[in-house]
């Protein structure tokens, strides 16, 4: 299964055994799952809020040079959206 916006594409799979797999901050504080990196995190939070994604964190200026913000996935997974300072 792929999921695609624009020149990206994320490749996905189906585990046979999905009670396994957990999220990365169970295991590791604030550990994401993914980190996708974009062009205009403000516009990508403004439009993740307008179609009611669970924000995990609000945006802002990250310590390590990103202007990021974090949604939850529907299993908890957490996916970080950043762009460069």
């Amino acid at each position: 299964m792929t999921a695609r916006r624009g020149d990206a594409t994320i490749l996905m799979a189906l585990c046979s055994e999905p009670e396994r797999i957990v999220p990365n901050w169970k295991i590791v504080t604030n550990v994401w799952n993914v980190y996708i990196r974009v062009d205009d995190a403000d516009a990508i939070y403004a439009e993740v809020q307008e179609r009611g994604a669970g924000i995990d964190y609000t945006i802002y200026d990250a310590p390590h040079g990103f202007r990021e913000f974090g949604v939850q996935d529907p299993d908890g997974h957490d996916i970080a959206v950043g762009q460069p300072l």
